[in-house]
């Protein structure tokens, strides 16, 4: 007799059935999961991005203001001196916009880098200029550093220069940052001498009215640190040097020869700043040339 079949599965079918159905769940929880990490993923990836271009936003507008402060400044101060509206850092200010309950914090500083010793004059066409080596030997010994480093940052901005046959053999030097290729040079170095050194692309006069005395010390031939810092200390009370000769003058020291490696205004700034938007945190860094009734030109910036 042929038996018929009940419909009914046995246990150890219905084990398989649930085994099966379990794997399916975890699988599709996983594949869930996967997918909203993703989400999750590209939606901070988006609010990063655009916390970023609007933090660049904010960075530019405070250059434009930059140039607009220096534009200003010109205008209304016969010389470039400390103290000026210009050289008063920001620090913490808060912004915001309509609708947007976030808020950015900007910070930023102009620097007058005609204060600082110029290091592409430590060479003409590709040549080291003996002068101007021993002025930045007796400025790193003043800081504490390695008279010999002087020599091979000579070499690179020789190096960096077209010479006579019109090329140079090392890239062009913009930031002081490039010259860590150095051997010996360390961003700790870079860190001390970033107040006392520049690189500006055409050979510059240093601004008494903002040079360190170290500075002033070491581009004027006979005028000791001691001699510098009690000019810099009268000058920063408010008794600022007029014209080249005024700063000559001042230095009672008639075998000192007035030269032109001193003067009183500037045109050449670096602008710092940094914005805090979120977690996003946006920095630039830009050289600014202020030269005649127009407002400064942006010569580079990095990001």
């Amino acid at each position: 007799m042929r038996r018929h079949a009940t419909g009914k599965c046995s246990a150890p079918q219905r084990g398989v059935a649930i085994i099966g159905a379990l794997v399916v769940v975890a699988a599709a929880s996983v594949a869930a999961a996967t997918i909203m990490e993703r989400q999750a993923l590209l939606a901070e990836t988006l609010t990063g991005e655009r916390d970023r271009v609007q933090a660049r936003w904010l960075l530019r507008g405070g250059l434009d203001w930059s140039r607009i402060i220096l534009f200003n400044d010109a205008r209304r101060n016969p010389v470039t001196r400390n103290g000026a509206v210009w050289s008063q850092p920001i620090e913490g200010l808060e912004v915001s916009t309509p609708g947007d309950e976030r808020k950015a914090y900007f910070s930023g500083q102009i620097e007058d880098e005609q204060g600082k010793f110029n290091l592409w004059t430590l060479a003409v066409n590709g040549n080291v200029q003996i002068s101007e080596l021993a002025a930045l030997e007796t400025l790193l010994s003043g800081l504490g550093l390695p008279a010999g480093l002087a020599g091979a940052i000579a070499r690179r901005v020789a190096e960096s220069q077209a010479g006579p046959n019109g090329t140079n053999t090392a890239p062009a030097l913009r930031t002081l940052g490039d010259l860590l290729v150095i051997e010996d040079m360390t961003p700790a170095i870079v860190d001390i001498v970033s107040a006392y050194l520049t690189i500006l692309p055409q050979k510059t006069s240093i601004n008494a009215n903002t040079a360190s005395a170290e500075v002033l010390s070491a581009v004027v031939p006979g005028l000791q640190l001691g001699e510098a810092r009690d000019l810099v200390e009268e000058r920063d009370s408010g008794i600022w040097f007029n014209n080249r000769a005024d700063f000559f003058n001042r230095l009672a020291k008639p075998e000192i020869r007035p030269g032109n490696q001193i003067g009183v205004n500037s045109e050449w700034f670096k602008v710092t700043g940094q914005v805090t938007l979120g977690l996003t945190v946006t920095d630039l860094q830009a050289l600014l040339h202020r030269q005649g009734n127009q407002p400064p030109s942006i010569r580079w910036t990095i990001n």
